[in-house]
């Protein structure tokens, strides 16, 4: 079952609890001084339930215990280990002795926003910017078993207050159409500005994506000149990318993405994936993957994930412009895109 609020690690717990009383017990010193060097850490959410905690950033090291899905981890450090030709491989640091792989690592933050305006008709893009948050089926109701996730976008229906005056957002799913509330404050509305289109004086056609599979890497160049790169994490063997040409002629800042099948191991379910920019019209696409950061790694079935920074630059150079308020648009041309073996 998954924890109804993310939780810190033990030892994390220990030692922000000592930090407050060391700054009580010295003069001059408040608690949230004190905290400062530790609330400027990264923090990190388990994405995957039972995650290992090692004695050293290795697999062969000593295994101390495991993580909680959901849970939440102060990250002290990264460290990198090269291993050959290889990407690198990224583990965190959590405590003296303790490290976990970054491959299922939600690196997250967690800012509350205040906003009394009212949505629009056409209804407004939001953004989840907490850690997480439960999901209601109305105001201070029925909870769900769902929960959203830092960085996932929604778009919102309208602002409600409950009995207490408490804000809430109507956020309905886009498969089923049912009504789903979460606390306004997880919620930040996101401005026109902030979606804009980058590079807009370079003619489109001079724009194009270059991803290599045996690399695990893509490309963008405005001519012949690369003015972005970054790894990513395409399909596994069984559910392998495509190669070919192909353009980004729909795409949509928003999208619940579900498989169901007979394999429950192979099924998912995340909504809010954000930044969608498909390449096929059975849904292979560019897009953000909270679920995990296996980045140079194949995860996928099949899209062409990365971290939801680069998701959203994708979503802003690549063409066609999508109108500030449309869910789902559609061109007859787009960004062209080469996806090859690398082999």
């Amino acid at each position: 079952m998954t924890p109804e609020k993310p939780s810190l690690t033990r030892r994390q717990f220990l030692k922000l609890c000592s930090l407050g009383a060391l700054a009580a017990a010295l003069p001059g010193v408040s608690p949230g001084n004190a905290l400062t060097p530790i609330i400027k850490l990264k923090l990190g959410r388990v994405a995957q339930e039972g995650l290992p905690i090692f004695a050293e950033p290795s697999l062969h090291a000593h295994h101390l215990y495991n993580l909680k899905f959901d849970q939440v981890i102060l990250i002290l450090e990264t460290v990198r280990q090269h291993k050959g030709s290889s990407q690198a491989e990224i583990w965190y640091q959590l405590a003296e002795d303790e490290f976990v792989r970054s491959v299922f690592i939600q690196l997250v933050e967690n800012h509350r926003n205040v906003n009394r305006e009212p949505i629009s008709e056409q209804g407004s893009l939001g953004e989840i910017t907490v850690l997480a948050i439960d999901v209601y089926l109305q105001p201070r109701g029925q909870k769900t078993r769902r929960r959203y996730y830092f960085g996932a976008t929604f778009w919102i229906k309208q602002r409600v207050l409950d009995e207490y005056g408490v804000p809430w957002y109507e956020l309905p799913d886009e498969i089923n159409g049912l009504p789903y509330f979460v606390r306004a404050y997880a919620v930040h509305l996101i401005s026109p500005e902030e979606i804009a289109p980058l590079s807009p004086q370079v003619p489109p056609e001079q724009k194009r994506i270059l991803v290599d599979l045996r690399a695990q890497r893509m490309f963008a160049f405005e001519a012949e000149r690369e003015v972005f790169s970054t790894l990513i994490s395409a399909g596994l063997p069984a559910t392998f990318t495509p190669t070919g040409t192909f353009i980004t002629n729909r795409k949509r800042p928003s999208r619940r993405m579900v498989l169901h099948t007979s394999s429950p191991s192979t099924d998912y379910d995340y909504p809010g994936v954000p930044w969608v920019c498909y390449l096929t019209l059975n849904g292979i696409a560019f897009h953000d993957a909270y679920w995990h950061a296996h980045w140079g790694q194949p995860m996928s079935h099949g899209c062409i994930e990365m971290t939801p920074e680069d998701a959203k630059w994708v979503y802003r150079w690549t063409t066609p412009v999508v109108p500030f308020h449309e869910r789902y648009h559609i061109a007859e041309t787009g960004t062209h895109v080469d996806v090859v073996s690398g082999f």
